[in-house]
């Protein structure tokens, strides 16, 4: 019967070993997104269907997350709520870097305040429209 401590340890490798794929593994953050960098400008948002998106902040020292997303209109949406710790990166450093599937795009996070835009998103977030840089 193997002991509880090797279970633990193969566990927390191989949670280190994934996490050095390039990005966030589940819950757990991760650093510089990996992939193959878009370079022709998206408009239109609609083709994507993954069910979370990757997305990297303060480009000096990266930190990623994986977290859900809206397409709305085409456009791309993130609502972070207070008190995540990469609302504060975003706040400081707009530029961001997002990855659905093995494509990551360059983006600029723009805090929305228009009413007409904030339609049907909840009232106690803070929305950001990942605009291209």
């Amino acid at each position: 019967m193997r002991s509880p401590l090797v279970s633990v340890s193969v566990s927390l490798a191989l949670v280190f070993a994934l996490g050095g794929c390039g990005g966030p593994f589940l819950m757990f953050p991760g650093g510089a997104l990996r992939g193959e960098v878009a370079t022709e400008p998206v408009e239109d948002w609609s083709f994507v269907d993954d069910a979370f998106v990757d997305i990297e902040f303060r480009p000096e020292d990266p930190y990623s997350v994986e977290l859900n997303y809206v397409v709305k209109d085409g456009r791309l949406y993130v609502d972070p709520s207070e008190g995540r710790r990469w609302l504060a990166y975003l706040r400081a450093d707009p530029r961001v870097r997002v990855r659905f599937g093995d494509t990551i795009y360059e983006r600029r996070a723009v805090l929305v305040e228009d009413a007409a835009e904030l339609e049907g998103f909840d009232p106690t977030r803070f929305v950001y429209r990942l605009d291209p840089r």
